[in-house]
């Protein structure tokens, strides 16, 4: 059923959201706010308040100080009910250290965006708690954790997973939180015989070598720590089916790998 105008959801978006890194971002709200009113705003002086009311404002980030230091307290001042989330680029990364325009409660990397987004999505229509604006990282993780959905946490459930990694302390880690889910850890020589591959993708310049030389490979799902946009889509050309950010919440990856696998039981259609 179609929301009256009167009911719509508005999600403002500020700043350049057409660059590639922002991509995902806005094909996550377009899916989760399927019925919203998005309005892009490249500039903040371009924000015509008197007929925009969000209940989300959405800041996508390219570049360090691409806004100025006063923007988000005017835009609670104009929208005090609102909800917010800055979405940065990588070569924001640093800012969290060297800047604190934007607090650690809004702020999502552009790539991990869309389990936060569905968040956001959650509280706005009351089915979720908020944590507020101040929030620490320590609240967030709490929250974050307690968000989890018995059908993510099910998905791995008697699965064959194979984990990738010459960093042997992040593969026994990545194998024991996968173990945890009820998945059996499956052999590297046997690599057909696996569900599912999580991919430790760095360092790009080494693995890329060796997926050209892999070939073809069952479903694979990799795991980068800073990866810029022309490395995904490298990623994908070589076989790898999306690509989640070490630091992202575990429970993106659990989406992630529930998504996956769900998309590889679909039969593709002839050509």
């Amino acid at each position: 059923m179609q929301q009256s105008d009167a009911q719509r959801e508005c999600v403002l978006i500020l700043g350049d959201s057409q660059t590639e890194e922002m991509h995902g971002v806005m094909h996550s709200l377009q899916e989760v706010f399927d019925e919203a009113e998005l309005v892009c705003v490249p500039r903040f002086s371009e924000l015509k308040t008197e007929s925009v009311q969000p209940e989300l404002v959405v800041i996508c980030q390219n570049w360090p100080d691409e806004f100025a230091g006063r923007t988000l307290t005017e835009l609670v001042r104009r929208f005090p009910v609102s909800r917010f989330l800055c979405c940065y680029g990588v070569w924001c990364e640093a800012d969290g250290r060297t800047r604190n325009f934007w607090p650690v409660s809004i702020r999502v990397p552009a790539r991990a965006a869309e389990f936060r987004i569905r968040q956001e999505s959650e509280i706005i229509r009351g089915t979720a708690s908020a944590y507020p604006l101040t929030a620490g990282r320590d609240e967030i993780f709490h929250y974050q954790a307690a968000s989890e959905s018995d059908t993510e946490g099910d998905c791995l459930q008697g699965k064959r997973v194979g984990v990738i990694s010459g960093d042997p302390v992040y593969r026994r880690m990545l194998e024991a939180l996968v173990q945890s889910r009820g998945a059996l850890i499956a052999s590297t020589a046997r690599r057909a015989q696996a569900d599912l591959w999580l991919y430790d993708l760095d360092p790009w310049d080494v693995v890329q070598t060796r997926l050209m030389l892999l070939g073809e490979h069952p479903v694979c799902i990799g795991m980068m720590g800073l990866a810029h946009p022309e490395t995904i889509t490298a990623a994908s050309l070589l076989g790898v089916d999306t690509v989640v950010c070490k630091v992202a919440p575990e429970q993106e990856l659990f989406q992630t790998i529930s998504r996956t696998l769900q998309q590889a039981t679909i039969p593709r259609a002839d050509c």
